[in-house]
């Protein structure tokens, strides 16, 4: 038991950061549901709160489990991953970079239509890039608990001890 308990608290625990996700809230000794994005935003809607590609979701994982201390680390290792948690406020810097042109061209496809026209459809191709220089945003993250001490964490510890150690006097 000594040996895999680690793993297997580690493993509750990232099942329960994940689950935060699904939820959209942080539960603690109350849910504390995610603070909602800013309506507007087109692309946005219908989305989960902190899940655009996934990366940050994916980023829960168990850093290390030792057996001998009978110690877990879970972590996330995206570079935004504590903006998140924690809420952020102040201002960034974004180093100068490029950006695509985009054009919308027709192109005919080589069928024609029912009544004997060209068909063609309209495909996005890069016309060049655009230098953007270097500038600074201020940002307002809202704090959005995914990781971090629990009280509803350490009751799902506490049972799956109690589960492993009832496992080793059961004959």
């Amino acid at each position: 038991m000594r040996l895999t308990l680690p793993y297997k608290v580690g493993v509750v625990a990232v099942a329960f950061s994940n689950q935060r996700f699904r939820e959209q809230s942080w539960v603690d000794i109350i849910t504390e549901p995610w603070k909602r994005r800013k309506p507007g935003a087109k692309r946005n809607t219908g989305r989960a709160i902190l899940v655009d590609k996934g990366r940050l979701r994916r980023g829960n994982r168990i850093i290390n489990a030792d057996s001998a201390g009978m110690k877990v680390t879970i972590g996330n290792d995206t570079p935004y991953a504590k903006a998140q948690n924690d809420g952020f406020r102040g201002l960034v810097t974004i180093p100068e970079h490029k950006r695509k042109r985009l054009a919308k061209e027709k192109v005919f496809t080589g069928e024609l239509t029912k009544k004997g026209r060209k068909r063609s459809r309209t495909v996005t191709k890069v016309t060049g890039e655009i230098i953007v220089k270097a500038h600074t945003r201020r940002m307002n993250l809202p704090r959005r608990r995914f990781m971090g001490p629990s009280m509803h964490l350490n009751k799902q510890i506490g049972r799956l001890i109690t589960m492993e150690i009832n496992k080793i006097f059961k004959p």
